[in-house]
């Protein structure tokens, strides 16, 4: 007897196997941003800013020149201040647990963590 229809896809995530994460803490140091990283000062939760650069400051040492979207003058930050990450998307190579196979999977570490281990679709 045949139900008409096809069974759903697979979860884009379960796609290439089981990954397990580690959730982000409400704050990361700014050392952590990287381009295209959206976040919110402290002081300023509900005021997202998106990176466009970042770089170390040419005389500052421990500082960094944070080029903002929309914004034409750099942002200095404390490479150590804590900022809310608000999207973190990055490109994040992974390799099997069981047979050593790697694979690039692209997630968001704010909304699915860091990625700790992953075992592929084989196992």
């Amino acid at each position: 007897m045949t139900t008409g229809h096809d069974p759903p896809p697979a979860n884009p995530r379960q796609a290439k196997g089981f990954l397990v994460t580690l959730s982000l803490p409400p704050t990361v140091p700014a050392s952590r941003l990287e381009p295209c990283d959206v976040f919110a000062l402290p002081e300023q939760p509900r005021h997202p800013l998106t990176m466009d650069d970042v770089r170390p400051h040419p005389v500052l040492t421990g500082r960094l020149l944070v080029d903002l979207r929309g914004v034409s003058e750099p942002l200095t930050l404390c490479a150590t201040e804590p900022v809310h990450p608000l999207s973190m998307p990055r490109r994040v190579e992974v390799t099997c647990q069981l047979c050593e196979a790697m694979t690039t999977m692209p997630l968001d570490l704010v909304t699915h963590g860091e990625p700790q281990t992953w075992v592929c679709r084989l196992h």
